[in-house]
C-alpha cells in the first residue's frame, strides 16, 4: 500500500475566522462534506467551539485514514458494511474493532443529467444498462442522437458503492465511465457536458438546479454520517450531538 501523501490532499478549512477553536479533522465523503459539515461549520464552530477540518477522499478512504489512527472520525456515504469493502479496496489491511457508524441523515440519490438534455424518466433498466456502458447512446433511451457520458467518483467513494449496489446489482460501472474525485467535480462536469449522466444526493441537485436537472428514477437510499472507533472521543461526541439537532439539519443540504 502506497502512503497517503497529505500534501496531493485538498484541505478545507470550513471556518477559522474569529477566536481560537480547537480544530477536528474529519477524512471521507465528499458527500457528506457538500451536504451536511460545510452548511453546517458556522454554527458548530458557534455551539461546539470545534473547527472542523475536512480531508475530502472518499468514504473508503477516510476510514483507511482512521484505521491507521491518521484521524479520530471519518465521514462516509455508505451503510458501515459496504464502506469497509470500499476501505479495504482502497487499502485498508486491518478492519479496526468496534467501529460504529453515527448516522446524521438518509438521504435519496438521483439521476442528473444536462439542463438540455430531454430525458425526463429512466427506469431501473435502463439506468443499469447506461451505467454499464450497454447502452452508449442518447437516443437509445428516448433522447437525442447524442453519446452517453457516464460520470462517477472514483474507487472508494460511498455514492459509487451505493449505486453499484442498488442499481448495478453488485457489478461495476462500465469501463468508460468518466472517474472524479469529488461530488462537486461530478455536477461541474454534467453542467458543462450535455452527454453526461452522473448520480448525487438530491439535496445537492435541488441546490444546484439550473446548472443540471434530476431526472426521474428508482429508489436509491443511503445513510449519511460518522465513524468512529468505539465511542467517539468528547469532541466528536460534542460535534455529534449537535449535527443530530433539529437547528443543525435546517441547515443542511437536503
Amino acid at each position: 500500500m502506497k502512503p497517503i501523501r497529505f500534501a496531493a490532499i485538498a484541505v478545507f478549512t470550513l471556518l477559522s475566522a474569529g477566536a481560537a477553536a480547537q480544530t477536528l479533522e474529519i477524512a471521507g465523503s465528499t458527500s457528506v462534506q457538500k451536504a451536511i459539515l460545510e452548511p453546517s461549520a458556522a454554527k458548530a464552530r458557534e455551539v461546539t467551539g470545534l473547527d472542523i477540518k475536512v480531508l475530502p477522499v472518499g468514504s473508503g478512504k477516510g476510514l483507511v485514514m482512521l484505521s491507521e489512527g491518521k484521524v479520530k472520525v471519518a465521514a462516509i456515504s455508505d451503510a458501515l458494511d459496504d464502506a469497509v469493502s470500499s476501505a479495504k479496496k482502497a487499502g485498508m489491511t486491518n478492519t479496526p474493532a468496534g467501529l460504529k457508524l453515527h448516522t446524521v441523515i438518509n438521504e435519496k440519490l438521483v439521476p442528473i443529467v444536462h439542463p438540455d438534455n430531454a430525458v425526463k424518466a429512466l427506469s431501473m433498466e435502463q439506468l443499469k444498462s447506461v451505467l454499464s456502458g450497454k447502452v452508449v447512446n442518447w437516443k437509445d433511451v428516448g433522447g437525442a442522437d447524442l453519446p452517453i457520458v457516464v460520470v462517477t467518483g472514483a474507487p472508494g467513494s460511498g455514492t459509487r458503492a451505493v449505486i453499484e449496489k442498488q442499481v448495478l446489482g453488485g457489478a461495476g460501472y462500465g469501463p468508460n465511465s468518466k472517474e472524479l474525485r469529488a461530488t462537486s467535480a461530478e455536477i461541474a462536469e454534467v453542467a458543462r457536458d450535455k452527454g453526461a449522466i452522473g448520480f448525487v444526493g438530491d439535496g445537492l441537485a435541488e441546490s444546484s438546479k439550473g446548472k443540471i436537472r434530476e431526472v426521474s428514477g428508482p429508489n436509491v437510499t443511503r445513510p449519511l454520517g460518522l465513524v468512529t472507533v468505539g465511542d467517539p472521543s468528547p469532541e466528536v461526541r460534542k460535534l455529534l450531538d449537535f449535527l443530530q439537532s433539529a437547528d443543525a439539519k435546517k441547515l443542511f443540504v437536503q
